[in-house]
């Protein structure tokens, strides 16, 4: 029997696994180049917070007593938006490079929202206009990062 605790936990430990794994080969990653942040920047950022979250999880779920509630596996319906997120999400990865972050960014959070069913989709649009808004600005023109502009941008 599958349980909320023990899924916790495992994830946890999945997520703190994967941040010591972006830790590790972030330090990998040349220094070469004049940028303002080095581009081991946000890869250390995403591992530590990856390895802090996980690890974070795991130990307040260890810690936890009570009654374990018991998974109940998604239905139909359930597996269909898993499937249909995931690729989605991969979708938005194969779209950043030729369309850009801010671009590819405003379709996939617009995408993901209105088909959750989240929001309603000029709620989704709004944010994902914003999103993609606040990447441009924040990612490409403050932090000089170098993520793709995408052809609107350049």
């Amino acid at each position: 029997m599958k349980t909320q605790r023990a899924a916790d936990i495992t994830a946890g430990c999945l997520v703190a696994m994967v941040g010591i794994f972006v830790l590790s080969t972030s330090a990998w990653i040349s220094e070469a180049g004049v940028h303002r942040l080095s581009p081991r920047t946000f890869p250390y950022v995403v591992g530590c917070l990856l390895l802090l979250c996980g690890g974070g999880l795991a130990l307040k779920t260890w810690t936890l007593r009570g009654e374990d509630p018991v998974i109940a596996w998604p239905d139909r319906e359930g597996v269909r938006t898993i499937v249909v997120s995931l690729v989605s999400l991969a979708g938005y990865i194969a779209l950043m490079d030729p369309l850009g972050l801010p671009l590819s960014t405003f379709l996939y959070l617009t995408f993901a929202i209105w088909y959750l069913k989240r929001e309603k989709w000029l709620m989704a649009l709004v944010i994902g206009l914003i999103t993609g808004g606040i990447s441009y600005i924040l990612f490409i023109r403050v932090l000089g990062l170098s993520f793709p502009a995408g052809f609107l941008f350049e």
